[in-house]
């Protein structure tokens, strides 16, 4: 009995609700459902809603936008590899756009969870949603396609085959790894022994058909192109790898709950890396531009980088922060998407 009809309340995960004569309706084409709403604003017709990620306009009936401008988590972060001087961002709002330097971030896309981005070298962007994987020959001009199948599955990343162009593999929230044999047009799950796993990593070998992958419970190999899979053992075998990748002088290195891990035997035994803290390692890649530097993105313990393959590590990003992405751009610059926006750093 508190409120008067059009009344708007805003939850913590749960959306927007509007007061209908006696009861509370939730509006079920809002973008809030997993965002945190922190204030709300009526300006003529143009309804305004702030989030910790972010500011929404809805004017009369029409979708809600996120306003121009970046986020404030970036979870996902690419150089367009026919436009070394775009950049695209993945947020918990949707993905977005800028030229070199970032100087005017647009929204592309609705205001989707996008977990990650990926681009194959075709130059097809493909954002991992938490709600399906979505993808885009033309992202500048926002048109979008969303992949048919797992349509409400969380994808946490979408890994284009290199050696097979209509490949794609994605890990997702309970039913391993999403495959899609169209660039993305349909995908499903391949199961053969991994079943109803969370998958938050995949990562392919330098030797066809040999993959492994980070999940929940340890990771997972396949040497016969996923057909079947073991767990690897050792002291990951029981903990939850959140990111995975191979180093050029084959070495394995693993993103884990409790630090950062490498294995030189092809996952027999690992090591945990001395000089690293033990703390959540949730992203993995190599920089291949300039530069020829390993990185770890932590959280919330900023980005480690390695300047000699992964002999030494050294803390490159501000503590308590945590990291998603570390990219060159075309211009040399370093860019890591963080919790905190892209923070560049000047060659």
């Amino acid at each position: 009995g508190c409120c008067g009809e059009g009344t708007v309340a805003g939850s913590n995960g749960l959306g927007l609700w509007t007061r209908r004569g006696d009861t509370w309706q939730q509006d079920a084409a809002d973008p809030f459902a997993r965002l945190e709403v922190v204030g709300a604003a009526q300006v003529g017709e143009v309804t305004v809603v702030g989030t910790t990620n972010g500011l929404f306009a809805r004017q009369s009936d029409t979708s809600w936008r996120a306003v121009t401008g970046l986020p404030a988590v970036v979870t996902g972060l690419v150089v367009d590899v026919n436009d070394g001087k775009r950049l695209y961002a993945g947020t918990p709002v949707g993905v977005f756009s800028a030229e070199y330097a970032g100087a005017a971030w647009q929204a592309i896309s609705p205001p989707w969870v996008v977990w990650n981005l990926a681009l194959d070298n075709a130059g097809r962007l493909y954002a991992a949603r938490g709600s399906g994987l979505a993808w885009s020959d033309d992202p500048p001009r926002g048109e979008w396609t969303a992949t048919r199948g797992l349509d409400t599955v969380t994808f946490f990343g979408a890994h284009p085959d290199p050696r097979a162009g209509q490949t794609v593999w994605a890990g997702t929230w309970g039913n391993n790894i999403g495959v899609s044999d169209d660039r993305g047009v349909t995908i499903a799950p391949l199961h053969n022994g991994l079943e109803t796993l969370s998958a938050l990593d995949v990562w392919q070998h330098v030797t066809p058909g040999q993959m492994t992958i980070g999940t929940i419970e340890g990771l997972y190999r396949t040497d016969d192109g996923g057909a079947s899979w073991f767990r690897l053992p050792g002291a990951l075998a029981e903990q939850t790898v959140y990111a995975v990748m191979q180093a050029d002088d084959g070495r394995i290195w693993a993103g884990a709950a409790n630090g950062l891990w490498f294995s030189t035997d092809f996952g027999v035994t690992w090591v945990r890396q001395a000089g690293v803290p033990e703390t959540t390692v949730i992203r993995l890649g190599k920089l291949t531009g300039t530069r020829d530097w390993l990185w770890a993105g932590t959280e919330p313990d900023g980005l480690w980088v390695s300047r000699d393959r992964g002999v030494t590590w050294e803390a490159a990003g501000p503590a308590g922060t945590t990291v998603y992405a570390l990219v060159e751009d075309g211009g040399g610059d370093l860019l890591m998407a963080t919790d905190r926006g892209v923070l560049r750093l000047a060659r």
